[in-house]
């Protein structure tokens, strides 16, 4: 017996949320801990996704490849950390035919569950359904993430490959986690745009700086000349001020060697 059939074991006698519950505490111990050596990655967003994926195979029963996908404004699907090419297959597929699970999930605002690719996934999605069989795929689940008024919004794709393996616990199992992972995605959104933030910040601070002491002004009409400069350019205003840096960094030319 491996370590995955000693968890669904020794949890036989837990509820759904007990088990969930156990499950989640585990996989975000282990993100945690993931995270915290990830730390000068600079992508927290794109590790979250990758926890998230590998927490859902380990955590839902009958899982055995899962992904996320984004859709952006355009209506383009992006396939962020598949669990295998398989996975990064089917979102290009459902970006090309425009179908599948996935659009559907994100269009109602619901889970989207084919039980048997072969049986019912034929006349749902009759273009997207025969490459996903030949693929092994027989039963294929989606949640939705999120979706936002700017068009983007964000699926959680499970896969197994024997139909109708997922039962109402799998399932109540898979949309707790569903409802986890949002959450945790959300907050790595926030703070990545808010690190973000602090970057701009900090970039226009020293744009403003080098405005100072080369026209003897106050920080406000140094703030007032960067936001005059980018609205006659149009550029943002974070561009303009680092075109400035950069301007200022060629202008004072390479370090002196040290003397002696």
């Amino acid at each position: 017996m491996d370590s995955r059939d000693e968890r669904v074991s020794s949890q036989a006698g837990q509820t759904s949320e007990q088990r969930v519950g156990a499950q989640l505490a585990r996989v975000l111990d282990e993100a945690a801990h993931e995270l915290l050596a990830r730390r000068d990655s600079g992508d927290a967003v794109e590790d979250i996704v990758q926890l998230i994926v590998a927490g859902a195979i380990a955590s839902i029963p009958h899982v055995d490849r899962a992904g996320i996908s984004l859709i952006e404004p355009d209506d383009t699907i992006t396939s962020r950390a598949p669990s295998d090419p398989v996975v990064a297959e089917l979102d290009r597929l459902q970006n090309e035919l425009g179908e599948g699970p996935c659009r559907e999930s994100i269009r109602t605002q619901e889970r989207t569950l084919i039980e048997d690719m072969a049986a019912a996934g034929l006349g749902r999605w009759p273009r997207f359904a025969p490459t996903a069989i030949e693929r092994g795929v027989a039963t294929m689940c989606s949640f939705q993430l999120f979706a936002r008024d700017d068009g983007t919004a964000g699926a959680l794709n499970l896969y197994a490959g024997q139909a109708g393996v997922f039962d109402e616990s799998s399932l109540d199992i898979a949309a707790l986690f569903a409802s986890h992972a949002a959450l945790a995605l959300h907050g790595a959104q926030r703070a990545a745009g808010l690190d973000e933030a602090l970057r701009t910040r900090d970039v226009i601070g020293q744009a403003k700086g080098i405005l100072i002491e080369r026209f003897t002004l106050s920080e406000d009409q140094a703030f007032v000349m960067l936001v005059r400069s980018s609205q006659d350019t149009n550029i943002k205003l974070r561009d303009v001020a680092t075109w400035l840096l950069t301007d200022a960094t060629a202008r004072a030319g390479p370090s002196a060697p040290p003397t002696r």
